[in-house]
């Protein structure tokens, strides 16, 4: 795949997540990826209604972001393993990649909006992930 493409399936599997704040975690913003959720979502703009967002969590987490330390954490199977098959499998350079990609599109002001968030009082449990700072600029 090209980088061009690669940076494509990122953001779209980061814009079509749906944010979850949890009480126990409240530095943290969960964003689960739900194809359910994603074609209701379609259907809703279509039909210029109101989107309606999971009465639980459902799902997968692939991302866990802390504004205020400029952190992500990423899925190590669907996202990390997927840009060691098809990129590098070098760490660094995939965490520059991915860095590079929310950077740019944080430049854009395209982010997923903060207002699309659900609170959910339940027992979260933490991803299988992989977290590396963002910091060179602060993103959020």
């Amino acid at each position: 795949m090209t980088k061009e493409e690669l940076s494509k399936w990122f953001l779209d599997k980061f814009n079509s997540c749906y944010q979850v704040v949890h009480k126990d975690y409240p530095g943290s913003i969960f964003m689960y990826y739900d194809e359910q959720f994603i074609r209701q979502k379609k259907l809703a703009r279509v039909l210029n209604e109101e989107i309606v967002y999971p009465s639980k969590i459902v799902g997968t987490c692939l991302f866990e972001l802390d504004y205020k330390n400029g952190w992500i954490n990423c899925d190590h199977n669907e996202i990390w393993l997927f840009f060691r098959k098809n990129y590098s499998i070098n760490y660094n350079n995939i965490q520059t990649f991915i860095k590079n990609i929310l950077e740019n599109h944080a430049k854009s002001q395209t982010l997923t909006p903060a207002d699309n968030q659900v609170t959910y009082e339940i027992t979260l449990l933490r991803p299988t992930s992989l977290r590396f700072n963002l910091r060179t600029k602060k993103l959020f």
